[in-house]
């Protein structure tokens, strides 16, 4: 309702995906080319019915596959086979040191011969022809900036994510030449006619200032816009209180704000400040600053990505386009129970609204004591209505040493009865793997330092944002978005999810139902006792 897709189809390459992945407008507004974001995994095939919890909840996610077939003389195990005018978008897989030798072939339209053939830890760490940060590791004590450096060789037991582009005119069959173990892809598969130009090592080599440049601008902080008109206002709100700026009335986008808490603010702070925003009199963000700017309940802990950074002072910027007609509002309400110091400043520039702009929302849920057993899928998000989904960040508080994330995400589009994505556990769709790091940043995925360090001890808080720029969902009806609550113990968790999404004038969400969980003051925080050397204190392992 309310806003049209392009009628003239635009050539698909390269190199206008990678100038589509660097332009933050191009999210805010309906693709120029329709398509539809599939996903295909390694989820166990036992989970077909809903009603049968034993099978819904089965946990083979590996070692799955399409089919297998001779090529060239040669034994494959199919992973992805689709027909028409796409793109893939992103590929996840653990680099499991004993997978080293095994590779991974790309077919393109029906050809008997492989365009694509290399290692896959290789590929998808970043040590072949794709560099960092379209292809890179999700691990420790390296940024992205670091992985570009030709002697970074770490690849043993961590993600390995997969970013760059690979478009195709008729199909895409992806095979490995041994059993698979976990993988996740994603891609599009654009409208019938949306002319393509198919992925060629010749085409990729001469982009190669294009790959570079995209790489390089995505890395980058993005310089100061002198043409933003930038208002600010600061406050100490008491409990109940708010603070709002009016931004200039006419078509206009918001493409850059910032947050600023006094240097005493509390991790309860960041949870209890809510960011609001309303767009031609419609309220589309209520989201807490933790989940928002993707910090979780850390005042202090670092994290970037392609829309939001947090300091080490913990300043927190957003980068999200947030298009608008003839007014908006921005502000910031205190639910907590103390008085929070605030400064909140909005940087406002011009925007072309056309039939193709859509509205931005930011929406939250949270819950405390979410029982593990039995089992049970937990809600992110319902949408209703036509958008594009672009991402969202999780916050989890886990009581126990156990390991949490072995849920997988369910995705619901458009009314389906059965999610076409499944996924094969929480970290894999964060794109880190093993529950091994303790913190990375890129421009897709994120994870600032968490409460405990080592992949035994998975106790206090964890957050995980994904920014879904090529892989964004689009949806014409509606969107259903839950996540496996799958836990190795019996126990109870905390779960926060913000949520962040496109939506044609009209589309709504189930947020306002959600009732005390919309409310972070309802939901307190742990204070979690962090000893010397990274592990909580035995006194909060106390809960069941």
């Amino acid at each position: 309702m309310g806003c049209q897709a392009a009628e003239v189809m635009k050539e698909v390459t390269l190199q206008s995906l990678l100038k589509e992945m660097t332009d933050r407008d191009s999210l805010a507004r309906l693709p120029v080319n329709s398509y539809s974001c599939r996903q295909v995994s390694s989820w166990d095939r036992q989970q077909t019915d809903p009603k049968n919890g034993q099978a819904w909840f089965a946990n083979h996610d590996y070692e799955q596959f399409m089919r297998t077939e001779e090529n060239e003389g040669r034994k494959e195990w199919v992973i992805m086979d689709d027909k028409g005018p796409g793109a893939v978008t992103r590929f996840w897989t653990p680099l499991f040191d004993n997978r080293d030798k095994q590779i991974i072939r790309f077919y393109f339209d029906g050809a008997s011969s492989p365009t694509i053939t290399v290692p896959l830890n290789e590929f998808l760490s970043g040590r072949d022809f794709v560099k960092p940060p379209l292809a890179f590791i999700s691990w420790n004590e390296m940024d992205l900036l670091e992985q570009r450096k030709p002697e970074i060789k770490r690849n043993r037991g961590i993600g390995g994510d997969l970013y760059l582009p690979i478009p195709f005119a008729k199909g895409c069959k992806i095979t490995l030449d041994s059993l698979p173990f976990y993988y996740v892809i994603n891609y599009r598969i654009y409208d019938a006619g949306t002319p393509v130009k198919t992925f060629s090592m010749a085409d990729y080599k001469a982009a190669s200032a294009a790959v570079e440049q995209a790489g390089s601008a995505m890395l980058t902080d993005a310089p100061e816009d002198p043409k933003l008109k930038t208002d600010g206002k600061q406050a100490t709100l008491k409990p109940g209180e708010e603070l709002a700026i009016a931004l200039p009335p006419g078509a206009a986008a918001v493409r850059d704000h910032g947050v600023e808490l006094s240097p005493d603010a509390s991790g309860q702070d960041l949870r209890s400040v809510v960011l609001t925003a309303s767009f031609d009199e419609e309220a589309t963000i209520w989201c807490p600053l933790s989940e928002f700017f993707g910090a979780g309940v850390r005042t202090n802990a670092p994290v970037r990505d392609w829309c939001r950074m947090v300091s080490a002072n913990g300043t927190l910027e957003s980068r999200w386009v947030m298009p608008y007609r003839k007014s908006a509002a921005v502000g910031l309400k205190n639910t907590g129970k103390v008085p929070v110091t605030v400064e909140l400043s909005v940087g406002t520039g011009q925007w072309k609204w056309d039939d193709r702009s859509m509205y931005f929302h930011a929406t939250w849920r949270g819950k405390n004591g979410i029982e593990t057993r039995p089992m049970s899928d937990w809600n992110y998000i319902e949408i209703q209505g036509k958008g594009l989904y672009v991402g969202d960040v999780l916050t989890v508080f886990n009581p126990v040493e156990g390991w949490y994330g072995e849920g997988d995400e369910r995705v619901y589009i458009d009314g389906e009865s059965f999610p076409s994505h499944m996924g094969t556990g929480t970290e894999d769709y964060y794109g880190y793997a093993w529950g091994m790091a303790d913190y990375f940043s890129s421009p897709f995925i994120s994870m600032p330092k968490r409460d405990s360090v080592g992949q035994a001890d998975w106790r206090g808080y964890t957050t995980t944002s994904r920014i879904r720029i090529l892989d964004a969902i689009p949806f014409k009806t509606g969107l259903k978005f839950d996540m496996e609550i799958w836990h190795a113990r019996d126990t109870k968790m905390d779960y926060a999810a913000g949520t962040f999404w496109y939506g044609c004038l009209g589309a709504t969400c189930n947020s306002k139902s959600l009732g005390l969980e919309l409310n972070p003051s309802a939901i307190p925080l742990h204070q979690p006792q962090i000893m010397p050397g990274g592990s909580i204190s035995k006194e909060e392992d106390k809960r069941p």
